[in-house]
């Protein structure tokens, strides 16, 4: 039987198993070499839109800011104020509720020269609200602002300029210069408006896009987006951030939000519950073929083999399996060739027994059977108590019969005697178990089992008589025609059963057969 580890059930599921594992390998990297970074790639296309959109929401802040902005300085009465007219105009338009409502941090009015002609505002760090006519006490606070403003009056473009501060706070800056409500005339100076990037804000933008937001100052390094995973009360979600340039040389702003990676962690469980699913039906389907290997090839093949190895046993009838020749695909054809081989070989193993055993002209049983049966019967007779009995034929003058027709007639007249003595043999009692056998070129030789000295003499005159019924010509005997033979028989009764010694006496006796004239029937007691 082949070794468990040799098998081609263990080889099969091996191969299997390998087939298995290199598709999940081959999958895994498919998810980690081409999903996963399409999915990654996906996402920050996502992030990358949703800074668009935020982006968006600031540079409409600080156009709405912008068109406020001068909306107040294409004012008459601004005009008028700023060249000191209008001495009511700041008690009258400004106040902290109008700060608030408008979402101003900071309003200042520049003269022609670019100097301080009055600001108004609320302090961040004291959340106090002062109106001043230069940036010094209680507006103290506004100096750096302003410092930074007045630095880029000469460059505000006609329509105004808008700006992006990040220090000393983040804020949102609209400048326009101050001219009649027509817009004629020359201008008398420039309006700004300051609105922070605070928490107020911050939560406007939220309520708006639906976005957390953030604004840090930051050194500027030049455009671009950053992407960094971050885990928060469990939820995985993903910080985004963008660089905004602005006005201030070396200064950037990073606008930052953060956001769930539902979009991603939803694909990757789908592709895992995809890439579970296919191992599970890869597993099915390895299942189903190993069933269907075991029902249509594995076990046939078994079966196959069990038969093959019982051929080692002589006792067993051997037959290939019918299930097997019964089949209609390759193994059918393999057993049905297989059992004709082996029908053929039975053939020729029965022929070469046969020719092993048996004369190969006359048929009879050749010597080494006559003796092997001789031997048993020996053996039969000294534990029953019974006889055996031995003759010896040997035909008169057979080679002047040779000499004289020629060979190819002596050998039909000895397949003439050879079928005498079987016809003969068949006649006799079956309890004998008679056997004759051709034990020389003219010698036949006949066994009786359990015959004793009568039975024998009387079997031997016959078989004589029957020879000379034959008539067959015989002109070169010298004791005429027609041909003759010449018997010797032994028996033995009581013990020791020696079949040399029966066969030496049997011999003895054709040999005083044939001293006696031939055409005779001596005994071993009758030698002369």
């Amino acid at each position: 039987m082949p070794h468990p580890l040799t098998s081609l059930r263990l080889r099969f599921l091996l191969a299997l198993g390998g087939v298995l594992l290199i598709t999940m390998v081959g999958l895994w990297l498919i998810g980690r070499l081409l999903v996963l970074p399409a999915l990654l790639e996906e996402e920050r296309e996502v992030a990358s839109r949703e800074l668009d959109r935020l982006e968006r929401s600031l540079t409409h802040n600080q156009q709405l800011l912008m068109a406020q902005v001068r909306d107040w300085a294409h004012w008459d009465d601004t005009y008028a104020f700023v060249q000191g007219q209008q001495p009511h105009y700041a008690q009258v338009n400004f106040s902290r509720s109008m700060f608030e409502d408008m979402d101003y941090q900071l309003m200042v009015f520049f003269d022609p020269d670019g100097n301080v002609h009055w600001l108004a505002g609320i302090d961040p760090a004291s959340d106090a609200y002062h109106a001043c006519g230069q940036a010094r006490g209680d507006c103290s606070w506004a100096a750096a602002l302003i410092t930074s403003l007045q630095q880029r009056l000469d460059d505000a473009e006609e329509g105004g300029s808008e700006h992006l501060f990040a220090k000393p706070w983040p804020s949102l800056i609209g400048i326009s210069p101050v001219l009649r409500t027509d817009e004629s005339g020359p201008p008398r100076g420039w309006l700004a408006k300051v609105r922070l990037l605070d928490a107020a804000w911050k939560a406007a933008i939220h309520d708006q896009t639906g976005l957390p937001i953030d604004v840090e100052p930051t050194l500027d390094a030049g455009p671009g987006d950053t992407h960094t995973l971050v885990q928060q009360d469990g939820t995985s979600l993903m910080n985004v951030s963008r660089r905004l340039p602005t006005s201030q040389t070396g200064l950037a702003l990073n606008l930052t939000t953060h956001m769930p990676r539902d979009a991603i962690r939803t694909s990757l469980r789908t592709f895992r519950y995809a890439l579970g699913s296919a191992a599970a039906l890869m597993l099915l389907v390895i299942a189903l073929v190993l069933l269907l290997l075991e029902r249509m090839i594995l076990g046939p093949l078994r079966d196959f083999t069990r038969f093959t190895h019982s051929l080692h046993d002589p006792a067993v009838t051997h037959s290939t399996p019918l299930a097997l020749l019964a089949r209609n695909d390759e193994i059918g054809t393999l057993a049905r060739e297989f059992q004709g081989l082996l029908e053929e070989q039975r053939a020729r193993t029965s022929s070469l027994l046969e020719q092993a055993s048996h004369d190969h002209l006359t048929g009879l049983a050749n010597r080494r059977l006559f003796d092997a049966r001789l031997d048993e019967a020996l053996i039969a007779a000294e534990l029953s108590g019974g006889s055996v009995a031995v003759m010896m034929v040997d035909i008169d003058y057979f080679k002047p019969y040779n000499d004289h027709y020629g060979h190819q007639a002596g050998d039909t007249c000895l397949v003439q005697v050879a079928d005498c003595m079987r016809r003969l043999a068949d006649r006799i009692e079956p309890g004998l178990r008679p056997l004759v056998a051709r034990t020389g070129g003219e010698e036949f030789s006949l066994l009786l089992e359990g015959g004793d000295h009568a039975t024998a003499i009387g079997v031997a005159e016959s078989l004589r008589a029957a020879v000379v019924a034959l008539d067959i010509p015989h002109v070169a005997s010298p004791v005429g025609s027609p041909l003759t033979v010449s018997i010797g028989v032994a028996s033995v009764q009581s013990p020791p059963f020696d079949p040399h010694a029966l066969m030496r006496e049997a011999d003895l006796a054709l040999y005083a057969a044939k001293a006696a004239g031939r055409n005779h029937v001596l005994d071993a007691a009758e030698e002369p």
